[in-house]
């Protein structure tokens, strides 16, 4: 009986040895492909993270940051020109000075916005953020609608104060009664933006308020409320017990 070559005996083993050979190639060339797969994505997350941050870093600090910061020293200013009106009317002064009154009082036209952070949810971008860093983003932004509401409100108010006619006999109780009413909703809303104003501590944790917005700002309301307009101590608001 002829005897097996030694060659072909091993002929098995080695079919098994390339088969296995093959196998290993094949699942280190997919877990490769998946962890480059993952990388790619993680950078890519990573990516679309620091343009959100920047997006709403931008939001609050050149936008929303700098209307909040010229309310606050704006704030004597409004209370002493609506004192003033409501002292005129309540003293039956001439209709002339209670004219001129009204036309001293100013706010700004100011939208507080969340759009970055809007963006970033409906992305989804802000569920890879870390948990510390999205909060110091959310808690200064859970008071825009707030103050957005106030200033649509304090907008429509402001345009009944100052349908008050300029000419004419003197004032009556009804408009009287109508300034009055238009006077204390407009004080409301302003304590409501100083109440606010102390976000302006949780901004400072994120980075510094755009200068130049904060300059033209203040530029804009010393053109109608003079040197009353001051700017705000560094350690504000602790330093007024706003």
């Amino acid at each position: 009986m002829p005897k097996r070559s030694s060659k072909a005996a091993e002929s098995p083993w080695r079919d098994w040895r390339e088969n296995v050979r093959e196998f290993v190639i094949v699942v280190a060339g997919v877990f490769v492909a998946l962890v480059a797969q993952q990388a790619v994505g993680a950078w890519d997350w990573h990516r679309k993270v620091q343009a959100s941050e920047e997006a709403m870093r931008w939001e609050l600090l050149a936008d929303d940051g700098p209307e909040i910061y010229q309310r606050a020293a704006m704030h004597p200013c409004i209370v002493a020109s609506l004192d003033s009106i409501r002292s005129a009317v309540l003293s039956g002064a001439p209709r002339q000075d209670i004219a001129r009154r009204i036309g001293g009082y100013w706010i700004g036209v100011n939208g507080y916005d969340q759009q970055a952070l809007d963006a970033a949810n409906a992305s989804d971008v802000s569920s890879h953020m870390s948990a510390e860093e999205l909060q110091k983003f959310k808690i200064p932004y859970q008071v825009m609608p707030l103050l957005q509401k106030a200033s649509e409100n304090e907008s429509d108010e402001n345009a009944l104060l100052h349908a008050f006619r300029e000419t004419g006999g003197p004032v009556s109780d009804e408009e009287k009664d109508r300034l009055l009413g238009a006077v204390e909703l407009l004080r409301k809303d302003d304590e409501l933006f100083w109440r606010f104003s102390r976000i302006l501590a949780r901004l400072r944790t994120i980075g510094p308020l755009d200068p130049e917005r904060v300059r033209a700002l203040m530029a804009s309301a010393r053109r109608h409320y003079g040197t009353c307009v001051r700017p705000l101590p560094a350690d504000f608001p602790a330093a007024v017990g706003a």
